[in-house]
């Protein structure tokens, strides 16, 4: 009798993906971002999000982070609607989307699709951006400070 394959989770890959979009895409200091801790005994994240970074003009980003679909994302939207931001902290929802690689179909491409959550006065609301962003096969690895930082 064949065993069923389980899915691999994404999520560790999507979220040092993250890091990497909020270093190179939002302008983030390297050594103000900061990953949520999970262990077997404990989860501790940012306000809900897995990843925060500040630039150097001090301006804080909130990235929540998912590999799912629409009821994923759906779910993720909710839960951080349900928290009283900042007017001035940006909140990203990045979801990583994986298409088949059109030259080679082993290989696939890697995207990830930016909603961003704007919480203003005029009203709370969610877009989404135009075009994703191509994430290459580098992020997915740990961003190092000193590979960074002259």
């Amino acid at each position: 009798m064949a065993r069923s394959k389980v899915a691999k989770s994404r999520r560790p890959q999507a979220e040092r993906a993250a890091e990497h979009y909020l270093y190179e895409i939002c302008g983030c200091d390297p050594a103000q971002i900061c990953r949520a801790i999970r262990t077997k005994w404990q989860a501790v994240d940012y306000w809900g999000c897995d990843v925060w970074g500040r630039t150097l003009g001090g301006h804080c980003w909130y990235a929540q982070v998912t590999a799912g679909q629409a009821g994923a994302v759906r779910e993720r939207r909710r839960k951080l609607e349900k928290i009283s931001w900042n007017k001035f902290d940006a909140v990203l929802l990045l979801q990583l989307v994986e298409q088949q690689n059109p030259a080679n179909a082993r290989r696939k491409d890697f995207f990830f699709r930016v909603h961003t959550y704007w919480h203003i006065k005029q009203g709370e609301h969610w877009t989404v951006a135009d075009e994703a962003c191509p994430v290459p096969a580098g992020w997915f690895k740990k961003l190092r400070i000193e590979e960074v930082l002259p």
